[in-house]
C-alpha cells in the first residue's frame, strides 16, 4: 500500500513530539499557589459531600488495600 502507516491508536500526536514534556505542567504549578491549593480542598470537600456512601466505599476498599501490603502501615 502507499498509504502512510497510520498512528498507533494508544499514542497521541503530544506523545510523539519532543516540545511536550508534560501537558499538565500549568495545573501543577497552579495547585502549588495559595489559590490552588484553597480550589483543590474545595473540590475534594464537594467530592466528598456529593455522594458519601461512595466515597466511604472507596475510602474503605482504599484502606484494606494498603493493610493487605502491610498489616502495620497505620500503626505507631
Amino acid at each position: 500500500m502507499t498509504h502512510k502507516k497510520r498512528q498507533d491508536e494508544n499514542e497521541t500526536q503530544a506523545e510523539n513530539d519532543p516540545k511536550v514534556d508534560d501537558i499538565y505542567k500549568y495545573q501543577k504549578k497552579y495547585f502549588k499557589t495559595d489559590k490552588g491549593k484553597l480550589a483543590r480542598k474545595r473540590a475534594r470537600k464537594n467530592y466528598d459531600q456529593k455522594d458519601p456512601e461512595k466515597r466511604r466505599r472507596q475510602k474503605r476498599e482504599y484502606m484494606r488495600r494498603k493493610r493487605a501490603e502491610d498489616p502495620d502501615i497505620w500503626r505507631s
